[in-house]
């Protein structure tokens, strides 16, 4: 579709001026003010509108004015650039956040080169970081920040993917043999 005017986007806001417009008519000046257009643009909205001729001048009523500009807002035309203005919001906050989040630096673990899993720097081999704990079907992290809490989950991620097999004895010796939820719906609350 081609490319829409800019007053589209104004199009909710100029409904709201001109339907608390007093005047019964409006000028070509008034109409290049209201919708911020130019002379031949708003002389091509008010073209074929009822209206008076006052010298030179024309002016067209005001709520012929308005049915016009309330079918272009319920026109295709207006919707579509609705929906494509929403989406560029939502993407444009998309890249917003993900820039943001681009930002943080998470310190990577130093390795002991004992091996992927338990194989950070000060751990004995097959272990957790002290700030990470398993036990009972939970896993707890300590962390002090954002940052500190994405590199703990990182250090655990990159454990068990170097390391499933070790990872795996470390989640036995915490006796965190987890229930299957098919199986066990008597320790949670029903969805509301």
């Amino acid at each position: 579709m081609p490319p829409q005017p800019a007053w589209f986007a104004q199009l909710p806001a100029i409904l709201e001026a001109l339907r608390a417009y007093v005047p019964g008519h409006l000028d070509r000046q008034a109409v290049q003010k209201l919708l911020g257009v130019g002379e031949r643009r708003a002389r091509q909205l008010m073209a074929g509108l009822p209206g008076l001729r006052v010298g030179n001048a024309v002016a067209v009523e005001r709520m012929a004015l308005l049915a016009r500009l309330e079918a272009l807002r319920a026109g295709e035309r207006f919707q579509w650039e609705a929906r494509r203005r929403e989406r560029l919001s939502l993407e444009l906050e998309r890249a917003r956040r993900a820039v943001a989040g681009r930002r943080v630096r998470i310190p990577l673990p130093e390795t002991s080169g004992e091996g992927p899993f338990g194989g950070f720097a000060g751990e004995q081999a097959g272990e957790l970081a002290p700030a990470i704990r398993m036990g009972e079907g939970e896993l707890r992290v300590r962390f002090t920040s954002a940052e500190d809490l994405a590199a703990r989950l990182l250090e655990l991620a990159e454990a068990m993917a170097g390391d499933w097999e070790g990872f795996l004895g470390a989640v036995e010796r915490a006796g965190a043999s987890l229930p299957n939820p098919a199986e066990d719906r008597t320790t949670r609350p029903p969805r509301a």
